[in-house]
């Protein structure tokens, strides 16, 4: 069986060729029942390829959600140990082949109302984000718009 884009470019051939229209239109029903085939095949491997990457999309998330779990039990341990040793009173200990050390907790600030910062203690952030719905608009009705264009995307697929 030939190559979808094989088909494709004969088909084109065929089209621009000098031949009897009679001639074209029986050698184009020859060519449409392996064009569709191909196709079909394809889609085929659409389905099962979609199939395939939802199933690794799940497992991903499987496995994300264990590292989740894997991490809060590390957390919960090394708690532990910084508990148990402040208990005791000891900042560092020599446990085999590790050496554990309790570190002073690091300051932050918590801000409680932003609101009621003074002015001195605050930056303000400024975003500038293009109006694409109200420039397409504009491009279509003809106005020119430094800045922009309308770009036509490709064609997608629509598979019932």
């Amino acid at each position: 069986m030939s190559k979808l884009y094989e088909i494709a470019n004969e088909y084109a051939k065929l089209m621009d060729s000098d031949l009897e229209p009679e001639m074209i239109a029986d050698t184009i029903e020859g060519m449409e029942g392996e064009f569709t085939d191909k196709i079909e095949q394809l889609l085929a491997i659409i389905k099962n390829e979609s199939g395939y990457a939802e199933r690794l999309k799940e497992e991903a998330k499987s496995l994300n959600e264990r590292a989740a779990v894997i991490q809060n039990k590390i957390d919960s341990i090394m708690a532990y140990i910084a508990s148990s040793l402040e208990m005791v009173g000891k900042k560092k200990i020599r446990a085999g082949i590790h050496q554990v050390t309790i570190r002073k907790p690091t300051e932050t600030v918590e801000i409680i109302d932003s609101s009621a910062l003074p002015p001195e203690y605050v930056e303000f952030e400024t975003t500038i984000k293009a109006d694409k719905l109200a420039i397409k608009h504009q491009l279509k009705a003809g106005i020119n718009i430094p800045g922009a264009q309308l770009k036509v995307g490709k064609p997608s697929l629509l598979i019932k």
